[in-house]
């Protein structure tokens, strides 16, 4: 029989207790189990306890390379070559906390010097190697040098000297700092002690870097969430046509399928980044959340009637009517729009918008009772907005058209919360008479179910179903 026929025993101590394959790079933690260091690493940045014993392990602790299992592992590899089994290499010694530590005293030292030079380089691969590195880094406030440094390099950009090196040094800070993120207590304080962060975010969301737009969108969310609620009110105008334009673009690419412009710009634009070590990043999860990101500054932004006016002037209406046409699924991101929808439909420009829009009253009412409470919510407060304050003839014959109608009188049917039951009955009522001058409306179902009291309507459902 042919060695390569026989079956290999592979002793159990060699193999990593979560991955279950080999390890090439064992390494014991604190509570003395011996681990493959990418498993136990990914492992700890989720649950800060040791898989095996449940001790709890801070997630920046040590791990000690366990040589003598390494070796052990290379000699059985090195004895069962001839069984089509490869030896492991030694594996090199990762980036650790004194890395960390020197290019942060040079950041310090050297100032935006050194960031134009080889440490932004350095720290984007350091970010990389787990969480620890960039708590490091966080501590070190390497998050607000970034800061500056972005700033810097759009005011260089403006004056037109060094473009080329300008724009590498610019995507490489954002990358870097979407990795790094902005501590909660520094993202407070850093909007109001220097008054041109904005403006050079601003300047970022309208380029046409599409992968730069979504870092940045994230950062002026992590920015903005705690942060006074003047200076989100006065957000920059350029800020909010960089948002519907980001969008816009989410729209148009179709980014949840294929998106040419993301397979463009996802890869890092350091070679030495690029060619030894696989990026972290899920592309499409950034842009999922700087989506959500962008949605929740329209949100917030939207509470202030000056803003409402501005992002209807923008066209932020047919976008997020577009974005939520092509949704893929995404709760949360319905919810938001729908939240933003209803608060523009507070201004009759945006009332308007939604009914010249071919599919806005349909995609509002799509979502009623197919995604979660607060989307039903706010589908129908955007329905009796319109309802109320749009002209008669347009709205009603749009909501027979769709199925507005057929939708609010299944609301009154079925088992759901008695404030929706109101509300849907409430827009049956104020628009009975056009209703009923429809021949596709059942005139006698709407007439009952408009006379019925809501505990009889439940008590007939329960019926139906045999509850």
């Amino acid at each position: 029989m042919d060695h390569e026929d026989e079956e290999i025993e592979i002793p159990s101590y060699f193999l990593c207790p979560i991955s279950l394959d080999i390890m090439k790079d064992p390494v014991i933690s604190v509570s003395g189990i011996t681990y493959e260091r990418a498993s136990i690493v990914k492992w700890l940045e989720k649950v800060p306890s040791c898989p095996v014993t449940k001790q709890p392990i801070p997630s920046d602790s040590d791990l000690t390379p366990n040589h003598t299992l390494r070796r052990l592992i290379q000699h059985w590899c090195v004895q069962n070559a001839t069984r089509g089994v490869v030896r492991i290499p030694t594996p090199r010694v990762p980036p650790g906390k004194p890395n960390v530590v020197e290019e942060i005293k040079n950041l310090k030292k050297f100032g935006e010097q050194a960031l134009a030079r080889d440490t932004l380089k350095k720290l984007e691969v350091l970010a990389m190697e787990g969480e620890t590195n960039r708590r490091l880094m966080h501590e070190g406030g390497v998050h607000r040098s970034l800061i500056l440094f972005v700033v810097k390099c759009n005011r260089e950009q403006e004056e037109e000297e060094g473009q080329c090196r300008i724009k590498m040094q610019l995507d490489e800070s954002l990358r870097l700092l979407h990795l790094l993120g902005v501590p909660l207590n520094d993202a407070r304080t850093i909007l109001m002690e220097n008054d041109q962060i904005l403006d050079s975010l601003s300047l970022v969301i309208n380029q046409q870097n599409f992968l730069n737009k979504a870092y940045t969108i994230v950062l002026l969310r992590n920015l903005t969430e705690n942060t006074s609620s003047h200076i989100v009110e006065r957000l920059n105008p350029g800020v909010l046509k960089g948002i519907i334009g980001f969008l816009k673009e989410v729209v148009t690419s179709c980014f949840s399928r294929t998106s040419p412009n993301v397979s463009a710009t996802a890869q890092s634009s350091n070679p030495r980044v690029r060619n030894k070590i696989p990026s972290k990043l899920d592309y499409s999860l950034v842009i999922k959340q700087a989506v959500t990101a962008a949605l929740m500054i329209l949100l917030e932004t939207s509470s202030w009637s000056r803003n409402r006016i501005i992002l209807v002037e923008l066209g932020a209406v047919s976008q997020l009517i577009e974005l939520e046409i092509s949704s893929t699924g995404d709760k949360r991101a319905t919810e938001l729009v729908l939240g933003v929808l209803s608060r523009l439909c507070c201004c009759a420009n945006g009332r308007a918008e939604i009914l010249a829009h071919g599919g806005g009253i349909a995609i509002v009412t799509k979502r009623l009772l197919g995604t979660s409470i607060a989307a039903d919510d706010r589908a129908l407060s955007i329905l009796s907005t319109v309802s109320k304050f749009s002209p008669r003839e347009a709205v009603v014959d749009e909501m027979v058209c769709v199925g507005t109608v057929e939708k609010l009188c299944t609301i009154m049917r079925v088992d759901c919360s008695l404030s929706l039951k109101e509300k849907a009955k409430e827009i049956l009522r104020d628009r009975f008479d056009e209703w009923k001058k429809f021949p596709c409306i059942d005139v006698t179902l709407l007439t009952k179910l408009l006379s019925s009291s809501d505990e009889d309507l439940l008590a007939e459902f329960y019926s139906q179903i045999n509850v």
